[in-house]
C-alpha cells in the first residue's frame, strides 16, 4: 500500500513512561520520566530523569515504585525537565502503555513549563487488545508474560526505565504481529490510531483491507490515544 510521502510513520518514535505522585494530572506531579528513541523499531537513544515534585511523596507511591523522599531531593523540578524532554521527543510519535495516563501528565507538565504537546500518542495496551485478543489482562506485566517478551532491564515494574524497556519489547512484538498480518513494515501513525479505535469485531476486516491495499488512510491528526 502506498501512502503520501509526508505521512507520519513509525520508522522513528519515542517510547515514554512517567512515575507520578498520583493519578490526576491537574493536581499530581511527575517524579520520574524515561524515554527511548526507536529508529526502525530498535533503541537508538535514551532519556531518564528523576524530578522533585515540591512535596513529600505519598506512602503508597513509595510502596509502589520504591522511590523514597530522599531520591528526588536535589533533582530538578518537572517544569525544568520538560524543555529537555520536548527537545528529545522533537515532535515524534510517542508510544506508551495505557497512553492516556502518560499523555495527560505530559500535557499538564508541558503547560506548567509554558510549552505545548506536539506529538500524537499510540497505546500498546489498546493495540494489544486488537492484535492479541482474548487475554485475561492487558496490564504491562501480564502482556510481558503473555507475549513472552524479555526486556534488557531487570524484571521490575513501576520504575520508568524498566517500564519503558518492557514497553519497547511489547511494541516490537505487536509491530511484528501487525506486519505479519498486513505486510506493512512502517505503517502511518494514523493507520495504527484507526486500528486502536476499531470495534474488535471489525479488526480482522481492517487488517485484511490493509493487507490487500484497499483500506483508506485516516488523516494523521486523528491518530493516537487522546485523553
Amino acid at each position: 500500500m502506498m501512502f503520501p510521502p509526508d505521512t507520519l510513520t513509525t520508522r522513528e518514535l519515542v517510547v515514554l513512561d512517567f512515575e507520578t505522585t498520583g493519578l490526576l494530572p491537574a493536581y499530581d506531579r511527575t517524579i520520574e520520566v524515561a524515554a527511548t528513541l526507536l529508529v526502525e523499531h530498535q533503541p537508538a537513544e535514551t532519556f531518564h530523569q528523576l524530578m522533585h515534585p515540591g512535596t513529600r511523596l505519598p506512602s503508597f507511591i513509595t510502596s509502589l515504585t520504591g522511590i523514597t523522599d530522599a531520591m528526588p531531593r536535589g533533582q530538578p523540578r518537572p517544569e525544568e525537565v520538560m524543555p529537555r524532554l520536548q527537545e528529545f521527543v522533537r515532535g515524534l510519535p510517542i508510544v506508551a502503555h495505557n497512553a492516556a495516563f502518560d499523555r495527560g501528565f505530559l500535557r499538564a507538565e508541558l503547560a506548567r513549563a509554558g510549552l505545548r504537546l506536539e506529538s500524537d500518542f499510540l497505546c500498546t495496551m489498546r493495540l494489544a487488545r486488537r492484535l492479541v485478543p482474548g487475554l485475561p489482562s492487558y496490564r504491562l506485566g501480564a502482556l510481558v508474560d503473555a507475549l513472552q517478551v524479555h526486556a534488557p532491564a531487570a524484571r521490575q515494574f513501576h520504575r520508568s526505565v524498566a517500564d519503558v524497556d518492557h514497553t519497547v519489547a511489547i511494541w516490537q512484538s505487536l509491530h511484528a504481529r501487525f506486519t505479519e498480518q498486513t505486510g506493512l513494515t512502517a505503517p502511518p501513525v494514523s493507520v495504527l490510531g484507526a486500528l486502536m479505535r476499531k470495534p474488535r469485531a471489525k479488526v480482522g476486516r481492517y487488517l485484511a483491507a490493509l493487507r490487500d491495499g484497499v483500506a483508506g488512510s485516516p488523516s494523521p491528526h486523528k491518530a493516537g490515544c487522546r485523553a
